[in-house]
């Protein structure tokens, strides 16, 4: 009896593991870490390779197994990125390269498009986690912005 009960267990154990690790494979959508975020943003991330930009949306594609998961988001604002190694400047989307590992910070907006009304992403900053095929070092890793003016001033400690 005791080597059923101790077979059940590592069975148990092997399917907990795996849910574990099918979870952490399909685990594109998060939330933000703590930090300072600008106010009213909930926390929501994507993280996925870059398949398109235009000056003011943005696509990114996530694959896990057999399933390829699509996120667009589109920015109110452009985005501070880097212009060099020490500084930024504002900069619509399409300055992202194509092909690079980015999260997006997002929150859900509706808009009126056409009349009616529409669920869409909207880019509150990004974080590059690679580029030109090179993993970008966790300590040169920064959230680049891309919020309206008058809203960059209000941050609020997001935990």
């Amino acid at each position: 009896m005791i080597y059923e009960l101790d077979d059940l267990r590592r069975l148990i154990s092997s399917g907990l593991l795996m849910l574990v690790l099918i979870g952490m494979a399909a685990a594109q959508k998060g939330t933000a870490r703590n930090g300072y975020y600008p106010s009213g943003y909930n926390g929501s991330t994507f993280t996925g390779k870059v398949v398109q930009t235009t000056d003011d949306t943005i696509t990114l594609s996530y694959i896990h197994g057999s399933k390829t998961d699509i996120f667009e988001a589109f920015a109110a604002a452009p985005c501070n990125l880097p212009s060099s190694k020490i500084s930024t400047q504002p900069m619509p989307l399409s300055k992202v390269q194509t092909g690079a590992v980015v999260t997006l910070f997002y929150a859900g907006r509706e808009t009126k498009i056409d009349g009616k009304r529409q669920k869409r992403n909207q880019v509150i900053g990004i974080l590059f986690l690679e580029e030109n095929g090179r993993k970008v070092a966790e300590e040169h890793q920064a959230i680049f912005f891309c919020i309206p003016a008058p809203f960059m001033s209000y941050f609020m400690a997001f935990q």
